[in-house]
């Protein structure tokens, strides 16, 4: 059977349903204009599937019948073309239909979000350890779906780019605060002023003192939505499930003159730990949960009953001493956690916080900064 031409009705389907990017999975390179030149026009190719002959590359008997069949049909860049076809036994027929699925479905997806849903990326890392956190827009972009979409083509970035200092260094949290508070006020900040963000999109990661002063930064006036990263299933976004868990407060048998809160979530803190540092003359509260361990937090609802613990604790705890007395926070809970104490921390009516971080290297627990 003679090659038969591919009617523009489907020529034009495959570009709508491609959104005219290339189909080629890892690919997705925009096929309107050249990237060398950067001039426009068409520089798509239409694939099949199965070949469109049957001695042609994945050609079959089916060949002839299928030449004009959008769903065998894939729109390529010229070199993703070349690819496919020169390496025919490396692109089964099926993992083709499963990368042409994937691709139009995503393309559906993002399309079919409501235009008032746009949410601005923002980001903030600092070493953590010998951990150097990589994540860039397109990465975080992903997670945005499907009830948001990416209000700019880049995220908002309120860290120290490629900073050497490591949280071991005795200056690392003097400089690293330093560039945080700077590049909210200069970058974020007049934003939220100007009324011109109305969703945030946070992924944060970082030692546990600067995420909590972010949370302060960020306050729980503003709309956002906190980022978390989970280890099993591997993603960035807490679920919708209505998983629960019950935090337990335990209360300080004696109450002295210091004030300190022990937060044992992703892991069990001693409380030897904190007086070894503040002293036995300390009142220590603990925020706890059943076997603590750093992958707990997995769900919305679960950060939600976070917040309203932690908020009445404040409180409680604000009651039995001042709010000019200083509360010694010791930390071990999940990135999201540590952002949304600082967002329910109220500056003009809650105790000064005074965060305390734990490093091997510096022997246990220290003092890092005093949030008023």
């Amino acid at each position: 059977m003679a090659r038969r031409p591919i009617p523009e009705k489907i020529k034009l389907e495959l570009w709508i349903k491609s959104a005219g990017r290339c189909e080629f999975s890892g690919c997705n390179e925009p096929v309107w204009y050249n990237d060398l030149t950067l001039s426009d026009g068409n520089f798509a190719e239409v694939a099949h599937i199965i070949g469109a002959s049957e001695d042609g590359p994945r050609g079959s008997e089916d060949s002839g019948n299928l030449q004009q069949e959008f769903s065998n049909l894939m729109l390529l860049c010229r070199k993703c073309h070349k690819e496919i076809d020169d390496n025919e036994d490396k692109y089964s027929v099926k993992l083709l239909r499963t990368w042409k699925k994937e691709h139009e479905d995503r393309i559906s997806l993002i399309t079919s979000i409501k235009q008032n849903h746009h949410s601005h990326i923002v980001s903030y890392k600092a070493n953590v350890g010998q951990h150097t956190p990589s994540f860039d827009f397109k990465y975080l972009a992903n997670y945005l779906l499907p009830n948001h979409y990416p209000a700019q083509s880049v995220d908002i970035n309120l860290g120290l780019e490629d900073s050497p200092f490591r949280d071991k260094d005795n200056f690392f949290y003097e400089v690293e605060l330093k560039a945080l508070e700077t590049n909210f006020a200069q970058r974020l900040a007049p934003l939220l002023s100007q009324s011109q963000i109305n969703h945030i999109s946070l992924f944060a990661f970082a030692p546990m003192p600067l995420l909590i002063k972010l949370g302060t930064l960020l306050n729980d006036i503003h709309n956002v939505e906190i980022h978390q990263p989970v280890r099993n299933p591997k993603t960035w976004n807490l679920s919708n499930n209505n998983l629960s868990i019950i935090y337990k407060v335990i209360e300080p048998d004696k109450i002295f003159d210091k004030v300190a809160l022990n937060i044992s979530l992703s892991a069990d803190i001693e409380n030897s730990r904190i007086t070894n540092i503040l002293g036995d003359d300390c009142s220590i509260y603990t925020l706890t949960i059943d076997k603590p361990f750093n992958d707990f937090l997995k769900s919305k609802d679960q950060l939600n009953e976070f917040s309203k613990t932690i908020r009445l604790l404040l409180n409680r705890i604000k009651l039995k001493f001042n709010s000019k007395v200083p509360l010694n926070i010791f930390p071990a809970m999940p990135i999201a956690t540590a952002i949304e104490l600082g967002r329910c921390w109220m500056p003009k009516a809650d105790m000064p916080l005074v965060i305390f971080d734990e490093n091997k290297i510096n022997d246990g627990f220290f003092k890092t900064f005093e949030i008023k």
